[in-house]
């Protein structure tokens, strides 16, 4: 996946969103997998987890392989192949199906750009979840709820996702100009 930053005047890198990626090079990807399999043999580590990566001028680096799902596990989640049961099947030692892709999708967070006094009510539309309740007081920076949507490729999958963030935003926000 591909993951941005959604900074804060205290929190600079807050976790804003991440996108899976419709495609990535074979050769890298092999690499990648390479390191990481072995990485997960040599720790003992079966079943999900999750790895970061970051991609510099000198490759990639490895940040960090956690024995738990990510930020991102739900933009790798598939309902004909679900992730928790190939994670099972694995930690049992039987064979297990990943989910194959055809497009992309994105998953971002959404956060309070100024307080609320009273988080209003809000029809939530099918395509978010991690609710604020209604009559919640918030402050700046608090998170509102997560935003998902699929498109065609990353690109296009991260304008749809932020355009959707932007009208959802006036539902609690209104018109602030």
């Amino acid at each position: 996946s591909r993951q941005w930053a959604s900074p804060a005047p205290a929190a600079p890198y807050r976790y804003g969103g991440a996108v899976r990626l419709r495609r990535f090079d074979r050769r890298q990807a092999a690499m990648i997998r390479g390191w990481l399999s072995g990485l997960a043999r040599r720790a003992g580590l079966v079943g999900l987890c999750s790895a970061d990566l970051i991609r510099g001028p000198d490759g990639y680096k490895l940040i960090e392989i956690n024995p738990r799902p990510g930020a991102t596990l739900d933009i790798f989640d598939d309902a004909d192949a679900p992730l928790i049961e190939a994670h099972l099947r694995a930690a049992a030692g039987k064979t297990f199906r990943l989910p194959r892709f055809i497009d992309s999708m994105a998953s971002m967070v959404t956060y309070a750009a100024a307080p609320i006094a009273r988080f209003p009510s809000i029809a939530w539309p099918e395509w978010t979840a991690d609710h604020q309740s209604p009559g919640t007081r918030l402050t700046a920076g608090d998170p509102v709820c997560t935003i998902f949507a699929r498109g065609p490729s990353a690109d296009s999958t991260r304008r749809l996702i932020k355009g959707q963030a932007s009208r959802l935003q006036h539902q609690w926000e209104g018109d602030r100009t």
